[in-house]
């Protein structure tokens, strides 16, 4: 629910008024007087009393906040509410599907906004409006409450936190009042602004539903969404693209998926349902899908936007959204890198990068759900596609000179380079007559080339086991700054089996990603704990992007 900016057309007493015989308590509302703006009328007292205002005396309210206040009975307990402005400045940013900590009979629980309840008032009763706040409770511990999805209609005071409290008054006060468009606002006034940033972000992100919640085989969604547009901009533009086909489904996306995901940690599974009911498809509402179907029913089909890729095959250009690496198992490499994998897989098909994409989504090399093609692949945290676009500068596999020219099947030699670390092997003018006549190769343009190196940054890995996907994502700049989440990872047992979708920080990943690969090679990965060993033996999905997208570089708009 979006509240427009409005006038200050209400007011708060914030010391006790007398007023002839009249004495105004503390933490009474009224309203300004039609063309009086020096007067003011007392809506909560039965004579309605007007009264001369003092500035010093008064708080000025819009509408909105007048009616949160209203609803509260006791005067006092406006004002103290009115007194922890952190805490009231995000009651009164709140939308449909925030979560909340709230007090309910001297328990404390917590919910989801499910709406806004106007109280009715007697005709005549004075001309402010009355708000209550229709909430989820979903703590099973209020057996006194009822049934454990009981929807309650509570005031504002009941309300002791908004998902983060230290951190959510900064993203109100951030947000723009223009209709759809927030903002995640970082504090960079703090002494320590990388500690500070994943502080705040543990704090809004992890625990029990939290992230996405899942339902109905819908994992290979969740996953994906919370990964695209968790803690990366690198799709933002499609948020707010004009040439989408579909904007009732990108209004879907932004409003009900990425914003409040990114404003609170938390999307319903019924957001998730409106947006699979668009998906031109049936099969997406209620079967098990993958990761890349989902986006090209999604990017291609229903926006319709650019593909996120663009390969040269010879002179045809062909788009893609997702890159499916295929390379034949090497019994030299143990532990195979994601670099390798890449320009293994695009050198043998003689394809290349048409331009650096903003966004990388990469398919490891396995069949099915079971069998793995590698028992595991170690992430290379930043991916060099220098000499895998086409039109860029290319270095001589023997000198390091400047390659004139190329041969794509060079990095299949052994002789030249037994470890496979360099992706492309190019010979120079001066190697070109070389005893490689079983190897075609052509000639460069050197005078086009760009010598810039282009590095893409790692963001999320999406794994699967079985038929469960569960996502990885880097929340931060160490190589500790990791999330697990998981859509599916508990079940209430309810009539619905609602799904618990949780959110797990896993430091213990930096440990294996400080090693070098052939350090990690020796390392036993039964001895693994469990959310390690997913990492890096269940990874399906590795997902990239330019590093001005990562979220705790750069402010983004979301």
């Amino acid at each position: 629910m979006e509240f427009a900016p409005e006038k200050k057309e209400a007011f708060i007493v914030t010391r006790e008024i007398h007023a002839g015989r009249k004495k105004i308590p503390l933490g009474s509302i009224g309203c300004l007087v039609e063309g009086k703006p020096n007067m003011g009328r007392i809506v909560d007292l039965k004579s309605k009393p007007v009264i001369a205002l003092v500035s010093s005396h008064i708080k000025p309210l819009s509408r909105h906040q007048a009616a949160l206040l209203l609803t509260i009975e006791s005067p006092t307990k406006r004002y103290k509410l009115l007194c922890n402005e952190l805490l009231f400045a995000s009651i009164c940013c709140l939308q449909i599907h925030d979560v909340v900590q709230l007090r309910c009979d001297r328990v404390v629980t917590v919910g989801i906004v499910r709406g806004f309840y106007e109280k009715r008032r007697k005709p005549g009763n004075g001309e402010l409006k009355m708000f209550l706040i229709e909430v989820d409770l979903l703590n099973p511990v209020i057996g006194a409450l009822g049934n454990l999805y009981s929807r309650l209609k509570i005031d504002a005071s009941k309300i002791i936190a908004i998902s983060s409290s230290a951190t959510s008054s900064r993203w109100c006060k951030g947000r723009s009042h223009k209709k759809d468009e927030f903002y995640i606002i970082r504090n960079l006034a703090e002494d320590n602004t990388e500690a500070f940033w994943e502080q705040d972000i543990l704090q809004k992100m992890e625990g029990a539903m939290k992230g996405i919640q899942g339902h109905c085989n819908s994992c290979y969604l969740d996953t994906t969404l919370f990964s695209l547009f968790g803690f990366s901009s690198a799709l933002d533009d499609i948020l707010y693209s004009t040439e989408v086909h579909d904007t009732s489904a990108q209004q879907i996306l932004r409003q009900q998926i990425v914003q409040p995901l990114r404003q609170y940690g938390y999307v319903g599974a019924e957001n998730v349902m409106n947006l699979r009911r668009l998906l031109r498809c049936d099969s997406f509402i209620t079967e098990e899908k993958d990761p890349e179907e989902f986006l090209n029913a999604l990017l291609g089909e229903v926006l319709a936007v650019e593909p996120l890729l663009k390969i040269r095959s010879d002179n045809e250009v062909l788009g893609y959204n997702c890159y499916q690496v295929l390379a034949e198992k090497d019994n030299a490499i143990r532990v195979p890198t994601v670099q390798q994998l890449l320009g293994k897989s695009l050198l043998s098909y003689n394809l290349k990068f048409e331009e650096i994409p903003s966004c990388l989504i990469l398919q490891m090399p396995r069949f099915g759900k079971r069998f793995k093609t590698f028992p595991s692949v170690y992430p290379s945290l930043e991916l060099d596609l220098t000499d895998l676009v086409d039109q860029t500068s290319q270095v001589c596999c023997v000198c390091n000179g400047q390659a004139t020219y190329g041969c794509s099947w060079c990095h299949l030699d052994p002789l030249l380079n037994p470890n496979h670390v360099k992706l492309l092997r190019k010979i120079s003018k001066m190697h070109s007559q070389l005893n490689r006549l079983k190897y075609s190769h052509k000639e460069l343009d050197t005078h086009s080339y760009s010598t810039k190196q282009q590095t893409l940054e790692l963001f999320a890995v999406l794994c699967i086991e079985s038929s469960h996907y569960v996502a990885f994502v880097r929340y931060g700049p160490s190589q500790k700054s990791w999330l697990c989440f998981d859509s599916m990872a508990d079940m209430l047992e309810d009539e619905k089996r609602t799904s618990i979708p949780m959110v797990m920080a896993c430091p213990q990943l930096g440990h294996y990603l400080a090693m070098a690969p052939e350090e990690f090679a020796a390392v036993d990965t039964k001895q693994m704990d469990m959310f390690s060993r997913r990492f890096f033996c269940d990874a399906y999905t590795f997902l990239y992007h330019q590093p001005k997208h990562s979220s705790y570089r750069h402010h983004f708009r979301s």
